[in-house]
């Protein structure tokens, strides 16, 4: 199959972009390391990782992943702020200022919706997805049949919350993010990790 040229074009001109950036500088602000003389950033993005440069996106077997994985490295490394913010209160994706600047808006509930159905009455299965993903335990105490800390990019961790369907509601996930994830990562950006964690819980099962 083609590539679709329109997302070709987009990659290309965010590999242009980051041509320009010194990732040197960047490694410390996003926690991340540098090889090849600091020309490639290695980036985790939950259980793999991929190593960005002016050339490319590529993951751990040396292949180009989807090109939503692509944006999201690639915007993750162009938008890295001058210093490390520290507003670390946990929020919702409508409480971001930027939170109305996508045309994905409504489709930032697509996961967390998606998530409840799938792992209704399923408790145990989605404890044990969230730990293969490294869920750790959060220090607050949510009144939720789970919750998680569950880490998508360094700096970019994700408050993972689930209550079971009972007799009176149907199951509820929350995903929420620090606030100072959109000094990290556009509104666009944020929906698409929401999207990965869906399909990581999944993979994890299998």
């Amino acid at each position: 199959m083609n590539a679709n040229p329109i997302f070709e074009e987009s990659y290309e001109n965010y590999l242009q972009q980051l041509a320009a950036v010194d990732l040197s500088v960047c490694a410390p602000i996003l926690n991340i390391a540098v090889e090849d003389a600091g020309e490639t950033a290695a980036i985790p993005f939950f259980e793999t990782t991929y190593r960005v440069s002016r050339f490319g996106v590529v993951d751990d077997r040396g292949q180009r992943p989807d090109y939503g994985i692509c944006v999201v490295l690639l915007k993750y490394l162009l938008t890295c702020p001058q210093q490390v913010p520290f507003q670390t209160d946990w929020v919702t994706h409508r409480d971001f200022r930027d939170s109305g600047q996508t045309q994905n808006q409504g489709l930032s509930s697509y996961a967390s919706t998606a998530i409840s159905k799938h792992y209704a009455g399923n408790l145990s299965r989605l404890t044990a997805a969230v730990s293969v993903l490294g869920g750790r335990s959060p220090e607050t105490d949510y009144p939720y049949d789970l919750s998680a800390i569950i880490v998508a990019l360094p700096r970019l961790p994700l408050l993972f919350l689930f209550n079971d369907a009972d007799v009176q509601f149907p199951a509820q996930t929350s995903i929420l993010y620090e606030r100072r994830a959109e000094r990290f990562l556009d509104a666009e950006c944020r929906v698409m990790v929401d999207w990965y964690l869906l399909e990581q819980l999944e993979k994890a099962e299998r």
